[in-house]
Formats: C-alpha cells, sequence, structure tokens
C-alpha cells in the first residue's frame, strides 16, 4: 500500500514536471518568434535611414550631433544664492561660527596632519578658518566654557555641522 502511494505521487510529480518542460519549450519557441520579428524591423529601419542618409547627407546630421545641438543649456544658480566654498584647499577666514560634530571624529595636528585627540559626537567648538574640506577649531566648550585651542586643531569637514 506505501509503495503504491508512493509511486502514485513520484509519477504525478514527473508528470507535472514534464508539463512544465513543455510549456516552456512552447514559450521559448514564442520568444524566438518575437526577436526574428524585431530583428526583421531593425534591419528595416536601418535600411530605411540609410537611403535617407543617402538622398541629403546635410539634411541628417550624426544622432549625437543632433542631441548635442538642441540639448538644454546648463542651469546655473544665480550668484547671489551660490554657497561660497572655497577652491581646492585654499584657506578662507570667516566671523568666528560655533559648530558641532555630527559624528565621532578625529582630531588632527595639520591639514592631513597626524591625529592628536578623538572628539565624540555633538561636541561644540569655534571656528574663524576653513579649506574645502577642512575646519580649524579655534576654540572648544568644556562644561559650557569656552576654552582656546592649545595649538592647531583640524578636523574633517563632512564630519561638521554649523550651530
Amino acid at each position: 500500500m506505501k509503495i503504491a502511494l508512493l509511486i502514485l505521487i513520484i509519477s504525478s510529480f514527473l508528470y507535472s514536471q514534464n508539463i512544465q518542460k513543455k510549456e516552456l519549450a512552447v514559450e521559448n519557441e514564442e520568444l524566438a518568434e518575437k526577436i526574428k520579428i524585431l530583428e526583421k524591423i531593425v534591419f528595416e529601419q536601418r535600411i530605411l535611414l540609410k537611403s535617407k542618409e543617402n538622398i541629403d547627407k546635410n539634411q541628417f546630421i550624426d544622432s549625437t550631433d543632433n542631441l548635442n545641438r538642441y540639448s538644454f543649456p546648463k542651469l546655473m544658480m544665480k550668484e547671489e544664492y551660490q554657497k561660497k566654498l572655497p577652491v581646492a584647499d585654499e584657506i578662507v577666514e570667516f566671523k568666528p561660527s560655533p559648530f558641532r560634530l555630527k559624528t565621532d571624529s578625529i582630531i588632527y595636528d595639520a591639514i592631513d596632519g597626524n591625529k592628536i585627540d578623538k572628539w565624540e559626537r555633538r561636541r561644540s567648538f569655534t571656528s574663524s578658518v576653513m579649506t574645502n574640506s577642512w575646519i580649524k577649531i579655534s576654540g572648544y566648550f568644556v562644561k559650557r566654557k569656552w576654552k582656546k585651542a592649545d595649538g592647531e586643531m583640524w578636523v574633517k569637514r563632512a564630519q561638521v555641522v554649523k550651530r
């Protein structure tokens, strides 16, 4: 009895797989036929395009040139609304402002210098000098009291938010 049941289950499984294989084969044939039709359309379009090029070569321009000729102009923000960022690593001075660290950050003794300390996220400090990628720490807060920085201290600008 168990053997008969087992044979029945296995045969139904094999039968369903056979049906799936036949369905996939039919689907493959349909897709192959669609591919042939699309290849024929592409071929006809190429012939049509070549014949148009032969009619008047000056009238039709290379598609890339055509796109460049009719592309939209690049939009530029008015100067008054653009953020003024230093070019490359040009040092810029500004009015002293408070900043806060967005993440735990390494403090360096110079731009691309040696690591001298690690500060925790949300630590506040002041600065009046920056470059495109660095901010100089001129002072920092200890128990809500401002303390002047001892020596040069720099932090990466990407880790900082202005308060």
